[in-house]
């Protein structure tokens, strides 16, 4: 079974896709992202490559997913790009991130809070924390590194990133037996979300939280 919006790179090959659509999570082009090659622009990474990743040394691209981008009639914070400004997640210099791109944050709040001072929010959750803010700016193309596993990359000279092992329209035997490696850092949204981004933004914010928070599902 085919995506029928992307164009995917695998096993040394690339399959041009048509059509547009408006994405939500994945790189936007120009993106830097730490390779054995030092930081290479995501849209120069291809399938083979060494990526340096956060918790496992350097991995193989397996997949590379490449979507044309077309910006809604009508944005909105579900949809609209995510933009970051230089040192707010560690980043050296500004970037733009899609709204559910995940982001792994570190912080004495999400500790306090969850018993963990690493977390996953989604990009757009983060709005309103160290002058991240949504903006309807078109955004042309968004690539996603695929690896065996999920891993978590650096991006933007600091930045961390989580990157799928889900290659869209790909319904194999060996994906769909496979037995995927847990999550090593719990993902937060919604309430949890919300709360973790207050407490970063104002510490006293939580003060008087009883207990720790469970994870999302």
């Amino acid at each position: 079974m085919r995506a029928t919006s992307a164009s995917r790179q695998r096993a040394g090959r690339s399959d041009d896709v048509s059509g547009e659509a408006y994405c939500t999570t994945g790189l936007v082009a120009g993106t830097r992202i730490a390779t054995a090659m030092g930081w290479r622009a995501v849209e120069a990474i291809a399938v083979g490559d060494l990526v340096l990743t956060f918790d496992n040394g350097l991995q193989p691209v397996v997949a590379v997913t490449r979507t044309p981008v077309a910006t809604p009639l009508r944005p909105s914070s579900q949809t609209m790009p995510v933009v970051v400004p230089a040192g707010a997640l560690g980043n050296a210099t500004p970037m733009t991130l899609t709204a559910e791109q995940r982001v792994v944050v570190e912080s004495d709040a999400a500790e306090d809070l969850f018993g963990d001072p690493f977390a996953v929010l989604k990009a757009r959750d983060l709005v309103g924390y160290a002058g991240i803010a949504q903006d309807a700016a078109q955004v042309h193309a968004v690539l996603t590194l695929h690896f065996a596993e999920d891993q978590v990359l650096h991006v933007d000279g600091g930045a961390l990133i989580v990157a799928t092992a889900d290659i869209p329209g790909e319904t194999t035997l060996a994906f769909l037996t496979r037995t995927p490696k847990p999550a090593p850092y719990a993902t937060y949204d919604g309430p949890a979300a919300r709360m973790l981004v207050s407490a970063m933004t104002d510490p006293d914010a939580r003060l008087g939280e009883g207990g720790l928070l469970r994870p999302a599902a």
